[in-house]
């Protein structure tokens, strides 16, 4: 981890003006991590709106969850050394970062949790238990984004976006579902 020298050599600024904004190295730390955890709460949210919007309107659902797909994808792509820090290797080394780990993660699971609910309600999802399924979607979305998205900094997020949609379509469709219909109707022209 880097030392109060190296952030404030690579921040140009002197270490006394470093302490007239925070008291320590883990202050700012702590207050990066606030930053990115904000943001992510920010589109978790505004991501399940567009959804309940969509239901709303009883169109273009799927496309829309595409879209939300996306979003959660190009956030983490734009914050890579943050993306990295709270998934690899800040969490479980602070207490209170930890605990703010678990608030987002509680909120991504609610607002989950309630899409595929939705859905489910709707006849869109085959009969399933809904918490085992938010639990593989939001660890593989981790997982994902990790190992495809993160080391190679260029990925083509829309691809990504793609590949996730089509799998989650093929795997919970009911039985009676029109799968071929369903994937043109979320990956239809942008």
């Amino acid at each position: 981890m880097a030392s109060v020298s190296d952030i404030v050599e690579e921040a140009g600024i002197g270490r006394g003006t470093f302490y007239l904004y925070f008291d320590s190295k883990r202050e700012i730390f702590l207050e990066l991590i606030e930053a990115f955890f904000r943001g992510y709460a920010e589109l978790l949210e505004e991501n399940h709106r567009y959804l309940e919007d969509a239901f709303k309107r009883g169109s273009k659902v799927l496309r829309t969850w595409r879209g939300n797909m996306l979003r959660v994808l190009e956030y983490h792509q734009k914050n890579p050394y943050l993306t990295n820090i709270a998934y690899r290797e800040a969490l479980g080394k602070d207490e209170d970062f930890s605990a703010r780990v678990g608030e987002l993660s509680s909120l991504a699971r609610e607002k989950l949790v309630s899409e595929f609910q939705m859905m489910y309600d709707r006849g869109m999802m085959r009969e399933c238990d809904v918490e085992v399924v938010t639990s593989v979607v939001m660890g593989s979305t981790i997982y994902l984004v990790m190992e495809h998205l993160l080391p190679e900094g260029k990925a083509d997020v829309e691809s990504l976006a793609d590949m996730i949609v089509e799998y989650h379509i093929r795997a919970l469709i009911t039985e009676a579902g029109d799968v071929e219909r369903s994937l043109r109707s979320a990956l239809e022209e942008r």
